[in-house]
C-alpha cells in the first residue's frame, strides 16, 4: 500500500505543479516575447510563447523528489544531468546555440552520469554471443545510446502534442513494468514524468492563448529521463530481477521509444544520401509527411502515437523471436508505414494534377 501511495503522489503533485505553473509560465513569455518565432523549416505560422520544459521539469522534480523515498540511488547526479540539460535546451530556445556546441554539452553531461554512477549497459543479453560487457565498451555505448535518445526526442518535437505524447506512451509502459518487477522507485519517477507530460499536453495541443511548446527546455531533459528508463529496463532483465524475462529485451526497449528513434534513423540515412549536414534543420522528419499527406497536427500525432502502441504490442507478442529478427520486423514495419504515408503523398500531388 505504501509503495501505491508513492506511485500516486509522484504521478498528482507532479500533474498538479505542471497544470498550476504552464499558465504563468505562458503570461510571462509572452509578456518577455520569448517566443518561438516562424522560420522555413517549423511548422507553425505564429509566434508561440515557448519554454513550456520549465514547467514540465519542474511538475517531475517535485513529483519524483516528494515520493521517492530514498528508492533511487544517485538522485544527485541524476538531479545536476537534468538541471545541466534544462539549461543548455534553455539557452538554445532563447538565444539558439551552435548544434555542435549543445552537441558536446550533451556527451559530457551524459558522461558525468556514466562515470558517477553504476547506470550502464553491462550486458547485451546474448545478442551476436555477447552477454557481459568491458567497462569502457559499457561506458561509451551507454553515453552513446543516451545522446542517441536524446537528441531522437529533441528532433520529433515538431509538431503540437508529439513528443509529449511519446514521453507518455514512454513512461507508462516503463512504469507499468517498472511496478510489475518490484522496482518502485522507478516507478515513481516514471509516475512523476507521466503526471507532468498529461497535464502539459492540453497546453501544448491548444490553439488558445495558453498554448506553449515545451522547447528544448523540455525535449532535451525528457529525452535523458526515457534513456535513463530504457537502461535501467534492460539491466533490471539483464540480472533476472523482473517478475518477467525478455528475450528481446533490448529490442523491447527499441520499440517503446519506436518513434523517436526510428526518425532519427530516416533523418540520417536521408541527409547523408543527400550530402547534407547532420545538423541541418530540414522538413523530412516524418511528422512533415504526415502533414503533406494532408493530415492535421492534432491527427498526426494521434496516428503516430497509435503506430507507438502497436510497435510495442507486437514487440511483446513476438519476444520469442530474438534481438535480431524482432529488431528487422519491427524495422519493416516502420518502413512499410512510411511507405504508405509516401503513397498517400503522391496520390494527392496526382490529383492535384488531374484537377
Amino acid at each position: 500500500m505504501e509503495n501505491l501511495l508513492s506511485v500516486s503522489l509522484a504521478f498528482v503533485v507532479a500533474a498538479f505543479i505542471t497544470w498550476y505553473y504552464i499558465p504563468r509560465i505562458v503570461s510571462i513569455v509572452k509578456k518577455l516575447q520569448l517566443v518561438d518565432k516562424p522560420a522555413n523549416h517549423k511548422i507553425h505560422k505564429l509566434e508561440i510563447p515557448t519554454l513550456g520544459g520549465i514547467g514540465i521539469i519542474a511538475g517531475f522534480a517535485f513529483g519524483f523528489l516528494i515520493a521517492v523515498n530514498g528508492y533511487v540511488e544517485n538522485v544527485p547526479v541524476l538531479a545536476l544531468v537534468i538541471i545541466g540539460l534544462l539549461f543548455t535546451g534553455l539557452k538554445d530556445d532563447l538565444i539558439h546555440v551552435n548544434p555542435w556546441t549543445k552537441f558536446l554539452e550533451i556527451i559530457l553531461l551524459t558522461s558525468i552520469v556514466v562515470l558517477m554512477t553504476d547506470l550502464r549497459f553491462t550486458s547485451l543479453h546474448g545478442f551476436m554471443g555477447i552477454s557481459d560487457l568491458p567497462l569502457w565498451i559499457s561506458c561509451v555505448l551507454t553515453i552513446f545510446i543516451m545522446v542517441l535518445i536524446i537528441n531522437s526526442v529533441n528532433l520529433i518535437d515538431g509538431i503540437d502534442g508529439l513528443a509529449a505524447s511519446v514521453g507518455i506512451v514512454a513512461s507508462l509502459s516503463f512504469g507499468i513494468w517498472f511496478w510489475l518487477s518490484d522496482d518502485y522507485g522507478y516507478a515513481v519517477m516514471s509516475a512523476a514524468l507521466l503526471g507532468s507530460l498529461i497535464a502539459f499536453l492540453p497546453f501544448n495541443i491548444s490553439g488558445g492563448q495558453r498554448k506553449i511548446f515545451m522547447g528544448d527546455t523540455g525535449s532535451l531533459a525528457i529525452g535523458f529521463i526515457l534513456a535513463v528508463f530504457a537502461i535501467r529496463f534492460n539491466e533490471l532483465d539483464a540480472s533476472d530481477k523482473t517478475f518477467h524475462d525478455f528475450y528481446s529485451a533490448p529490442t523491447v526497449s527499441i520499440a517503446i521509444l519506436i518513434l523517436p528513434l526510428f526518425d532519427t534513423l530516416r533523418i540520417i540515412v536521408l541527409r547523408l544520401y543527400h550530402k547534407h549536414s547532420l545538423f541541418t534543420a530540414d522538413n523530412r522528419h516524418i511528422h512533415h509527411l504526415m502533414l503533406q499527406a494532408g493530415f492535421s497536427h492534432r491527427m498526426t500525432t494521434l496516428l503516430l502515437t497509435i503506430f507507438n502502441v502497436i510497435i510495442i504490442i507486437v514487440a511483446l507478442l513476438l519476444d520469442h523471436l530474438g534481438i535480431l529478427w524482432l529488431g528487422l520486423i519491427l524495422l519493416l514495419l516502420c518502413i512499410l508505414a512510411d511507405e504508405l504515408v509516401r503513397f498517400r503523398i503522391r496520390r494527392k500531388m496526382s490529383q492535384k494534377t488531374n484537377i
